[in-house]
């Protein structure tokens, strides 16, 4: 690491003018104390000396300390024209670093490989501005600030969405959402979620929109095989790819409507009910998990349920088991399966360890349910609590 900077700053076209003012900042300051010591009371001692560099070289000009000596004098010129060349230099490169790194902002040129805990999001939908801000309302973990966008999108439309209050402070990587050097780029490594989206920038065929999903959800989990990849799909076909891809969350949207639709066509309000459970708008109850606290691990569901009972605004409404990295727990899951000396309850453990679902939810499960590790509850909670959370958090 020490030789990475060492190598950078020695490549660096401002490491040399640096270098030469700083020299000549030191050999200014003794060679002033050279020429004054003697005769000017004003420069006793180095310190001095360094303290008038400063003051001159930096234009400011305080005047509490001046040269008499010819020699000191024409030090002090040389100080002069050398700060205000100096301090043009400095004002130039700051301005067009600060130009530079606007203009690749603008463009998605720049990287965020050592941003942490944020959501990549991977594709472009036509209501981005909405999926934007329904994230960051919904969403405790997540601002704008650590949201960063991969995609082929113009820049010009990013700054669109930029325009938005909630949305100042998003973060744009140009190109292809599925491609490693993008997603890197992005910063997946310290990433806490990758959402994929059905891209509907480039292609409007649902067979090559879910092709190129499962593409980034295969490069993602590559690059970091314990990051969480939720994964939206048109087709259900393609489901079982991004299963043996290790995909955390699968969304299937197209089939959610129908589902909404159908439900509607045999219940009244079915449409509102579900609305009202996702959006964040009007103080509604809506739908949320929380971790299940580790004293309530293997014990019945009941207990869980008594304890909320003091929390007037929120409804326990079942367990969703199998929550977190699948990785890892399949991981104890086998070391818990192979415990065992009877043969045949070896390969029943090992049975369960390979049907192992990750996020099945249990709605309204029996007193006696054992509520089993890796575990959220899912609660029925009013709006203003959880915002009353996010603003704890």
């Amino acid at each position: 690491m020490r030789s990475r900077i060492v190598s950078r700053l020695a490549r660096s076209h401002y490491t040399r003018p640096a270098l030469f003012l700083v020299s000549f900042f030191v050999f200014a300051s003794v060679l002033m104390i050279v020429f004054e010591r003697s005769r000017n009371d004003q420069f006793a001692n180095l310190i001095d000396g360094f303290w008038w560099a400063v003051i001159t070289i930096s234009t400011t000009g305080y005047g509490d300390k001046v040269p008499i000596t010819l020699g000191g004098r024409i030090m002090a010129v040389l100080v002069i024209l050398i700060g205000v060349g100096a301090m043009s230099l400095l004002s130039g490169g700051l301005a067009s670093w600060f130009v530079d790194r606007s203009a690749k902002a603008r463009r998605g040129l720049m990287e965020f490989r050592k941003q942490k805990h944020h959501l990549v999001v991977c594709g472009w939908k036509n209501d981005m501005e909405a999926v934007l801000l329904d994230i960051v309302r919904t969403a405790l973990a997540f601002t704008a600030s650590n949201i960063v966008v991969v995609s082929n999108v113009d820049g010009e439309r990013v700054e669109e969405l930029q325009q938005e209050s909630e949305l100042r402070d998003l973060k744009f990587v140009r190109g292809d959402y599925y491609a490693d050097a993008s997603l890197r780029r992005a910063g997946v490594t310290g990433a806490r979620k990758v959402l994929v989206l059905a891209d509907e920038l480039e292609s409007s065929a649902p067979s090559e929109v879910d092709s190129k999903t499962v593409m980034t959800v295969l490069t993602a989990k590559a690059i970091r095989r314990d990051v969480y990849v939720t994964a939206e799909l048109m087709d259900a076909k393609f489901e079982g790819y991004l299963r043996q891809a290790a995909c955390d969350e699968v969304l299937l949207s197209r089939e959610l409507s129908r589902h909404v639709l159908a439900s509607s066509s045999a219940t009244n309000g079915m449409s509102h009910i579900i609305h009202a459970l996702l959006s964040d708008s009007g103080g509604r109850s809506r739908l949320v998990t929380e971790e299940v606290p580790s004293d309530f691990i293997d014990r019945p569901f009941a207990d869980y349920r008594a304890a909320l009972a003091g929390r007037s605004e929120t409804i326990v409404l079942g367990v969703l088991e199998n929550t977190g990295s699948p990785v890892r727990m399949k991981i104890e899951s086998l070391r818990e399966a192979q415990k065992t000396s009877d043969v045949s309850k070896l390969v029943s453990n090992l049975q369960k360890v390979k049907e192992l679902e990750v996020n099945r939810p249990v709605l309204l499960p029996p007193d006696d349910y054992l509520v089993p590790r890796y575990s959220q509850a899912i609660l029925l909670t009013r709006s203003n609590s959880v915002d009353a959370e996010r603003s704890r958090g």
